[in-house]
């Protein structure tokens, strides 16, 4: 059977069964991964099968199989009485794993700690991964009204939140605009969001590896952002600070700012060398 053709391009090819099976394979991969991705950006919160499909672009029935399977492989735990699937134990061996080649909240304790310790506020590590910012430490400070905007693990499409969009602000023009057509459908999730918003914050935070706003979704609340970079001047994660917004207050922002340029600039090749 000779392919179809259209307006001079294959439109559908016949593939040997062995072509067709590696495809399904793929396609399957990708899906699954789709599913945990949602799973962690979701944290504490756990998904059920239903809101994965939404999220992930999947049909119900193909997410309820899948999350089954992920369940009974360990990646996933599943509540009975929530209807939620959260992260399994074996996600947390495979992070374990990880962390033994790039253990980037044990590089980066003591600058966090030092950072809480001399502003008071939480203190968070955000680090490039794809299309997202993913938080991999958190650190407290002192003041006693705590704003924990994020939790470990959570994943943020690159833009949401003042580490994120510190990070997506120092890419290349061509490359955000590729990440923010990828995430468009993503950003409905936060209150606010759109494309137009974070092109245009990207835009006046440029040229400076920094970048401060308002928290999404949590009224009267901000946080500063600074990004790290590789010696080779890629971004690649971010220092951030979040904290009511009273404390961004007289002259107090630019203080938080330069203390966050100091340590990320410390940190600068250390964690270059270990996640370039």
């Amino acid at each position: 059977m000779a392919p179809a053709i259209r307006d001079g391009h294959i439109v559908n090819s016949i593939l040997r069964p062995d072509e067709t099976e590696a495809r399904k394979g793929t396609q399957s991969l990708q899906r699954a991964i789709a599913l945990l991705r949602e799973v962690t950006a979701c944290g504490s919160e756990g998904l059920s099968a239903a809101e994965m499909a939404a999220r992930a672009s999947i049909d119900r029935t193909t997410a309820h199989r899948m999350a089954r399977s992920l369940a009974a492989e360990g990646l996933f735990d599943y509540s009975r009485e929530t209807r939620r699937y959260f992260l399994g134990p074996l996600a947390y061996e495979i992070g374990l794993a990880a962390s033994e080649r790039a253990d980037l909240a044990k590089l980066c304790a003591t600058p966090m700690k030092r950072i809480a310790e001399e502003t008071g506020d939480t203190v968070f590590l955000m680090l490039r991964s794809g299309d997202d910012a993913v938080c991999v430490a958190r650190t407290e400070g002192s003041y006693p009204v705590k704003t924990f905007v994020v939790d470990v693990g959570v994943r943020r499409p690159l833009g949401v939140g003042a580490g994120s969009l510190a990070i997506f602000s120092a890419l290349p023009l061509e490359e955000r605009e590729v990440l923010l057509k990828r995430n468009a459908a993503r950003l409905a999730q936060y209150p606010g969001m759109t494309v137009a918003k974070i092109r245009a914050r990207a835009a006046a935070s440029r040229g400076r590896d920094q970048a401060v706003g308002d928290v999404v979704d949590v009224p009267n609340v901000r946080a500063a952002g600074v990004v790290i970079r590789t010696p080779g001047g890629r971004p690649v994660a971010s220092l951030s600070i979040s904290a009511i917004a009273p404390r961004f207050a007289n002259r107090r922002e630019a203080k938080l700012l330069a203390i966050l340029h100091r340590e990320a600039e410390a940190l600068r090749k250390t964690i270059g060398r270990t996640i370039a």
